[in-house]
Order: structure tokens, then sequence, then C-alpha cells
């Protein structure tokens, strides 16, 4: 894993040089990174590592998901087919992009201002307002989740907002396994052939229509066989 951070981050080190290097670290920008991926690719991993490695270099960064900005319970419930949207919980139509491209673009105002990020309590099977704090101080913020690549109406703005854009690749067989063995460990599926279907119908799919509308300037790099790599995403 360690090799791919270091590339990422060398990019975004260049990205950074010159009047744009005091722009963002000692002035009024922020530079955005999206992270996209199947799920199980192992975007949150990464980002995490990624985000390390920036601090490591005296850039103040944070890491939001996009998780955060699930419709909840009660409004899939108001869904004109409530139990349709229970099931496809996860995809594109299950989140609220609106409220999601707001942040995204409030993040870009200048000057820049102390911000708030609801993050995925999967206790409570909902989002949680305010999980995460992005002070003014904060130069980067990397942005993972499925769609905040996806060239489509709802999210386009939002993905066109972002810096750097990167998708993690990953052998569909491989991420099924990762999700399978995830499903059953959460307790969200009682055996594996729950498992496989819930990967297979909805997991899959929703990484397959991601990764057929990214957005243009997306950086794909590919997925590795790492146990730290695929622990969380």
């Amino acid at each position: 894993m360690d090799h791919i951070t270091n590339r990422v981050l060398n990019d975004i080190l260049c990205d950074l040089k010159g009047d744009n290097r005091n722009s963002v670290l000692f002035g009024t920008q922020r530079y955005l990174v999206g992270v996209g991926g199947f799920p199980g690719s192992g975007k949150s991993s990464f980002t995490k590592h990624l985000t390390d490695k920036l601090t490591s270099h005296a850039i103040s960064a944070v890491c939001v998901s996009m998780d955060g900005w699930h419709y909840t319970r009660e409004q899939l419930s108001q869904f004109p087919d409530p139990a349709a949207a229970f099931a496809r919980r996860g995809a594109p139509h299950t989140f609220d992009a609106q409220e999601y491209t707001r942040f995204i673009h409030a993040l870009k105002d200048e000057p820049r201002v102390a911000l708030q990020a609801p993050t995925f309590s999967h206790s409570l099977k909902d989002p949680t307002p305010g999980g995460v704090q992005i002070d003014e101080h904060v130069a980067v913020v990397i942005v993972e989740g499925n769609y905040v690549l996806l060239d489509e109406e709802r999210w386009a703005s939002a993905a066109h907002t972002l810096d750097r854009k990167i998708w993690i690749d990953i052998d569909q067989a491989m991420t099924k396994q990762r999700l399978v063995k995830r499903h059953i460990e959460s307790g969200i599926c009682k055996d594996i052939l729950e498992a496989e279907e819930r990967a297979e119908k909805n997991d899959l799919d929703n990484g397959r229509y991601a990764r057929s509308k990214l957005v243009e300037g997306t950086d794909v790099i590919a997925s590795v066989e790492d146990a730290n790599f695929a622990m969380a995403q």
C-alpha cells in the first residue's frame, strides 16, 4: 500500500507547489481530494493512510466519508416504494446528493470557515450530524465514497469541484470475498448465501454503476492484496 499512497502524496505535493502552496497551506483556499471505488476496495483504509502521510508532511488534512449523507430510515420510509428503497440502501438515489453537494461547495468557499460533516453510525443504522469537525486551518479534505466521482446530474457538480480524483480499481471476485466476509462478521447477513446475494445484487451493482460513470480526469489506481488496505472499505 505504501508505494501507492506515496505516489498519490507526491502528486498532491506537486499540485501544491508555488502560489498554490501559499494559497492552500497558508491562505484561504482548500484542496479537495475525492477517493471512489467499489465497496470493499479499500477506500477508507487508503484515505486514512493518505491523511496520515499528509499530516506527517505538516499539512493539516481531514478525511470525510460520504456515508454521512445516507438518507435516514425515516426519510426512506417516505419514498414511493419504501421496501425497495431499504433493499437498495447504498444506491445513489438513497443518498442526499443535494446536501452533500452543498457541503463540497462550502469547503471551497473563501475565506474558509469551520464546517461539520455528518458520519454514519452502524449501531444506529443512520447518519449522525456533526461527526467530523473541519476547522479553518484544515488545508486538505479527502472525501471518500462510492459516488464522489459520479458523473451524473445529482453528483457531477460536486465531483467537478474536487482538485484530485482517484478511483481504486479491484478485481470483482476479490471484493466480493471481502464483502461477504464483512457482511457476516458485522451481522448484516445471517449466512453466506444471504451475504453473497447482498454483495452481488447491491454492493457490486452499485460499484459497477459508479465505475461506468467516472468524471473526467479521474486517476484510476489498482487495489492490492493487502489485509490493511482492505480492512475498512
